[in-house]
């Protein structure tokens, strides 16, 4: 293992030295991790980077280096993790390396909103409790690129040598409100969530953000849009967004349906950047849509059909103002108690047992326990 910078990381870069972290890991109870992934910079993302930090010594390992992580991360799952953010780096480790955690994870942003701090990032967290200025210089770092910094090790470094004081601080507050137990439910949610199926390979994939109020007719080009944003997006190794926006891509949707077979639109600032090859299989993408059968138009799906029923708005706007003072007797955000999208859910099949309104909302018992007498309320007994 290769020391840089002093004492203050060991670098982790051959199965020689991942071989004895992995030991002196085993004996360890819980550690602070965090990843880096190259997400902002490519669409084959993947984990770059694994920091780690436990019994008061900070790591950094080098998973493109060439070497197997099986054990090490079969030890790692034995760990109480902590996390700030947790489900990022949850979905990232499981899709690079089909790693889950088998023990307890405790989420530092999430144990901060459970206790209604304004402020729940790691710079804030850190400051608040270990009182340390930490930098964000290396955010959007490509961190596929090699060798990293020092700069950027120092970076990342930062992200997990706190988290085991913060971690600590959070458990005691916790504790003294009495809100130990919702956070404990928040973090089970997380590892849940994190590994279920990534949208992007589902057959619905397509179904962006700001398409679910479209007509079939708009859907069928924002499907084939989206299909030559995706090769594009494969052939070039780059992210979806740099080929094209979810924004500009239904903009250019909604036009194609209003007005087929014209030109594809010059006069849109976004197209400007749309040349050559690239552009003439967008035209290819664009006259397929134009020419395909109502017979294969997208159908819109039944959980969005529904949404053409809507419940009492009286009612949606009672529970929403219910949340709100909750959530003000609680200082905690009341978008973190309940959302709209929720509280709508709830006003249009009108749950009257705490389960019903973890399965029509998708609420945690706790939230749902909190607002249980709000909604009776409104809804009526």
């Amino acid at each position: 293992m290769n020391t840089k910078d002093g004492l203050k990381y060991t670098y982790v870069d051959s199965a020689e030295s991942l071989a004895q972290l992995t030991g002196v890991l085993s004996a360890a109870s819980r550690v602070g991790l965090d990843t880096e992934a190259d997400s902002l910079h490519h669409y084959f993302e993947k984990v770059c980077l694994i920091q780690l930090s436990f019994s008061g010594s900070n790591y950094m390992i080098d998973p493109l280096a060439g070497f197997s992580l099986a054990e090490f991360l079969e030890v790692l799952s034995r760990k109480e993790l902590i996390l700030q953010g947790a489900d990022y780096d949850l979905r990232m480790l499981k899709k690079s390396f089909e790693f889950r955690p088998k023990a307890p994870v405790f989420d530092t942003m999430l144990a901060a909103q459970v206790l209604g701090y304004e402020r729940i990032g790691l710079a804030a967290l850190a400051e608040k409790f270990c009182g340390v200025m930490l930098s964000k210089a290396g955010q959007k770092s490509d961190w596929a690129k090699r060798p990293l910094s020092a700069k950027q090790l120092d970076y990342a470094s930062d992200d997990t040598r706190y988290l085991e004081a913060i971690a600590d601080a959070l458990t005691r507050n916790l504790q003294e409100s009495g809100r130990a137990d919702w956070h404990r439910e928040c973090c089970e949610r997380v590892v849940e969530t994190s590994g279920l199926e990534g949208k992007n390979d589902t057959k619905e994939a397509w179904r962006i953000k700001g398409s679910s109020g479209l007509a079939p007719k708009e859907l069928v080009f924002v499907r084939e849009l989206w299909k030559w944003r995706d090769e594009e997006a494969r052939r070039r190794d780059r992210p979806p967004f740099m080929i094209l926006r979810n924004e500009d891509l239904i903009e250019l949707a909604r036009r194609r349906a209003g007005s087929p077979h014209e030109s594809l639109h010059p006069e849109l600032k976004f197209m400007k950047r749309i040349t050559g090859d690239n552009l003439a299989r967008l035209e290819s993408a664009v006259r397929f849509a134009e020419n395909l059968p109502l017979s294969e138009w997208p159908t819109i799906p039944e959980r969005i059909r529904s949404r053409e029923r809507p419940p009492s708005p009286e009612k949606v706007e009672a529970l929403l103002a219910a949340c709100r003072t909750i959530a003000g007797e609680l200082r905690i955000e009341p978008c973190f108690l309940a959302s709209r999208a929720t509280l709508t859910a709830v006003a249009r099949h009108e749950p009257r047992s705490i389960e019903k309104v973890m399965e029509v909302s998708g609420m945690m018992r706790w939230q749902a326990g909190l607002m249980m007498p709000a909604i009776l309320n409104v809804l009526g007994n």
